[in-house]
């Protein structure tokens, strides 16, 4: 049973109309949205730009997680503020104005800087990656919130479903434009990736006006008073205490952070172990991702809207495929990587989606920013523990002892999964936050 918000003055017919109209709004905002964040995907481009900046494997695994990290962590201290609002979609809209430049403002910064001061552009890259990160992180739980007042279940699961299929369909028509920038016959370093950086930058412009014309129906009820941090942070420890399935959950989004922190490593092991070149490795590897994530998107668009849980626990298990492929290929050579990588966008970019909008459906309209913002901001202690680990490991270990890490993480959330999470109920019986 979903919860969602419900407003007596609406028609059944005029909120479908709603909905509808709604629905392509968020689909523009949303697909703009992710190509920019694919044209520089976290597990291809940026971990090899950053692996032409430094060859500390800790930077780089930390460099691909930045976005999560500041995506999550402010959230929950934005759900605390965001709930004396009844209305919340000028605190998604306003400040996306300016953070949704900063990606274009670095790409320009590339090449003023030029390939000799490869250290300031690692810093750039950070500050700018890392304002990029939070600016989205405040816009977070608003964003969640007008997903579920906004659009119903079914509206919702075809969004995030054929947000996923788009993407990854334009994915397609630019990786192997993606490849022939970063060839020798491409731009030289640094400037072919400022013209990644560059279209991204405008993408996460252009995204900008579809939110605009978003039509917010009622959610829940606006809080008159902040409670004082002394008391709002108990009231979480209690909702995570009594509320079983949705800690279940929680502990199932940190296992599977644990698990995809790995995902910046094998375009390394690639190009360095296995001896691929960056032209070749980088616009397959993207494609093969992408292949798998259009396929993943066409099913979670039909299957999300019936059983989101059974596609989250089908998605998991296929989860442990990716490590167990890269495993493989360092005996037999990169061709089961080439395929990890497929089950890598089968599996990652529609799976955390599933996951919010279980969350969404969960949680009562008057509680689903602090549950929004609660379920992001612990996951954000994995994310940022995550990178850590994981460039300790392959600098220590090597990757291949990462990849079973990985592997092991993926299992328990898997288990965690089935055997605790169950299907979204009321939140009855949570103690009022």
């Amino acid at each position: 049973m979903l919860i969602e918000s419900v407003d007596q003055t609406v028609t059944p017919v005029q909120r479908e109309q709603v909905y509808r109209r709604n629905f392509l709004f968020f689909l523009m905002d949303g697909t703009l949205f992710m190509v920019a964040i694919n044209l520089i995907g976290t597990t291809t481009v940026i971990p090899d730009f950053i692996r032409h900046l430094t060859n500390s494997e800790i930077l780089i695994g930390l460099s691909s997680s930045l976005f999560d990290i500041g995506w999550l962590l402010p959230q929950l201290f934005v759900a605390r503020y965001v709930v004396r609002a009844a209305r919340k979609k000028w605190w998604f809209v306003g400040p996306n104005i300016p953070v949704r430049f900063v990606i274009l403002l670095f790409a320009i910064l590339i090449v003023v800087l030029g390939k000799e001061r490869t250290g300031l552009i690692l810093a750039a890259f950070l500050i700018c990656y890392g304002i990029a990160a939070v600016g989205d992180g405040l816009v977070g739980v608003p964003w969640a919130d007008l997903t579920g007042s906004s659009l119903d279940g079914r509206w919702r699961a075809r969004f995030f479903g054929i947000m996923s299929a788009l993407t990854g369909l334009i994915m397609l028509g630019l990786s192997p434009l993606i490849g022939q920038i970063l060839s020798d016959s491409g731009p030289e370093f640094p400037n072919n990736y400022a013209l990644l950086f560059g279209a991204a930058g405008v993408l996460f412009a252009l995204s900008i006006l579809p939110t605009l014309f978003i039509h917010e129906l009622p959610g829940g009820k606006a809080v008159k008073e902040v409670p004082p941090l002394r008391e709002f942070l108990p009231d979480l420890g209690r909702v995570l205490r009594h509320d079983s399935s949705f800690r279940a959950m929680v502990i199932v989004r940190m296992f599977s952070n644990l698990f995809i922190m790995a995902g910046p490593f094998y375009i390394g092991f690639a190009t360095t172990q296995l001896g691929l070149t960056s032209a070749t490795a980088v616009p397959v590897f993207l494609a093969m991702q992408t292949t798998g994530s259009v396929t993943g998107a066409l099913l979670y668009s039909w299957l999300g809207a019936r059983h989101n849980l059974l596609y989250i626990r089908l998605a998991l298990g296929a989860g442990p495929l990716l490590p167990i492929s890269a495993l493989l290929a360092s005996v037999v050579g990169p061709v089961p990587l080439y395929a990890g990588f497929f089950i890598a966008g089968l599996v990652v970019s529609n799976l955390f989606m599933s996951y919010l909008n279980w969350v969404v459906g969960y949680a009562t309209p008057d509680k689903r920013p602090i549950y929004a913002g609660l379920f992001n901001t612990v996951a954000a202690v994995t994310s940022l523990i995550a990178p850590l680990l994981a460039g300790t490991i392959a600098q220590s270990l090597g990757y291949e002892a990462l990849f079973v890490v990985a592997l092991l993480m993926a299992l328990i959330a898997l288990f965690v999964t089935v055997r605790y999470v169950r299907d979204p109920q009321p939140a009855a019986g949570v103690e009022t936050l």
